[in-house]
């Protein structure tokens, strides 16, 4: 089991007189900071969870954005404090930009926030860089980071799930195994529920992608400063948790009690100390990423019994195609098979390389007794891993999502594959 606590929208803050925020949309902030925000948020309050989560034990702290609240350097000189005095009780700390640390283009334009927080490890894809990046979190669970943050105009907040972001976000998820169940953390959340200026541009970009693969199981966000728990499972979304604002005076945080396919939550909140208010528990359960069914209509073009390849026969293939050409199976072993291991196949055209009963290039000349392993074309787990290895069947196969083609469902396919 590992202990996470999720914490979010801390909003360190300095006030400055620097004329040079004139510049830009720091002297909102700053102005912002002195009628409103340094009466409701406190740079003592994140610092209060410090000897909290020693005592819970907490293993993993994850920041979902707002460390800052006008992205100055005395502000993430704080952050950074912060940071680094949970890292030498040993808690791991994994953290994201949020709007307010990209709140001026400089900021933004310098990538401020990883000079202050680097990112460790990611393989190829950096979030710094590419806007994704994840690590195996324990086991049979991934941590995959989102940044979504952009400078924005004087009274924007917004988020943007750029193309770019999009791609990467996939070919990201398509390296994870599909039985590793994911984590996944962005700053904003990807329902259009808020002010126009406060939301996620694209957000629906994100919304599809995410219910496309089933195992992201959890996402945590926060913006909104609203605790938020939405079970969306039903629905072929995540578990979605806000932690809403830790650094607000009546702030609070999720502790996640993470063990194999289960969780329990407590929420925490502040009311002269930090106090466990509420708990559930969650479990989890592993769906495939084709859970919504897939579309295949045989066109009978037989490109899947051209070329090099393995067609291999069962006891039951054997005698079902030794009767419909009228030989023994003695005969037709010899003369149509041939042995590779412990296995068997049928052997190849000498010349095209193609399936020895392959006539024209198109029809097969024993269709009524082939073999199991071409009835249940294209339902092979290699064709099923993941979405790519379906796109990359759909290259060499024109009936898969054919414009015709039925709808199979899951239990279909499933008792296809066995």
């Amino acid at each position: 089991m590992i202990r996470i606590a999720h914490i979010s929208d801390l909003h360190f803050s300095r006030f400055s007189l620097d004329p040079t925020q004139l510049f830009s949309k720091r002297w909102l902030g700053n102005l912002n900071l002195l009628f409103n925000r340094s009466k409701d948020y406190l740079n003592a309050r994140p610092f209060s969870l410090i000897p909290t989560f020693k005592k819970k034990g907490i293993t993993h702290v994850i920041i979902s954005g707002d460390l800052t609240t006008t992205s100055s350097h005395a502000e993430y000189q704080i952050a950074k404090r912060f940071v680094k005095e949970l890292e030498e009780m040993g808690i791991k700390v994994f953290s994201i930009p949020g709007n307010h640390d990209h709140y001026t283009k400089k900021a933004d334009r310098t990538k401020r926030f990883y000079h202050y927080f680097p990112q460790k490890g990611g393989g190829d894809f950096q979030l710094s860089q590419h806007g994704v990046s994840s690590c195996p979190l324990f086991f049979g669970w991934h941590l995959v980071l989102l940044d979504t943050t952009c400078a924005t105009p004087l009274t924007s907040s917004n988020g943007y799930f750029s193309p770019i972001i999009e791609e990467n976000l996939k070919k990201l998820i398509e390296t994870i195994p599909q039985n590793e169940q994911i984590l996944l953390v962005n700053h904003f959340p990807f329902f259009d529920h808020d002010l126009p200026r406060r939301r996620l541009i694209r957000g629906e970009k994100l919304h599809a992608l995410i219910s496309h693969y089933p195992n992201v199981q959890i996402y945590l966000h926060g913006h909104t400063h609203r605790h938020t728990i939405a079970d969306l499972r039903p629905n072929d979304l995540p578990l979605i948790l806000n932690s809403g604002s830790t650094g607000h005076k009546k702030g609070s945080w999720n502790q996640l009690d993470l063990e194999g396919k289960s969780l329990k939550l407590t929420v925490n909140r502040w009311d002269e100390e930090w106090k466990e208010i509420k708990k559930h528990s969650f479990s989890f359960t592993s769906k495939p990423w084709y859970h919504k069914g897939l579309r295949f209509k045989c066109t009978g073009c037989g490109k899947c019994c051209t070329g090099k390849g393995f067609v291999w026969l069962t006891e039951e293939d054997i005698e079902r195609l030794a009767l419909s050409l009228n030989l023994s199976e003695e005969d037709f072993r010899k003369k149509y098979t041939r042995e590779e291991g412990f296995d068997i196949s049928l052997t190849e055209d000498p010349v095209t390389d193609d399936c020895i009963f392959l006539r024209e290039k198109k029809f097969c000349a024993v269709y009524d007794a082939r073999p199991k392993q071409c009835r249940n074309f294209p339902w092979w787990k290699g064709n099923l891993e993941t979405p790519k290895d379906w796109e990359n069947a759909k290259k060499r196969c024109e009936g898969i999502d054919h414009e015709e083609a039925p709808l199979f469902t899951l239990s279909e396919i499933e008792k296809e594959l066995d």
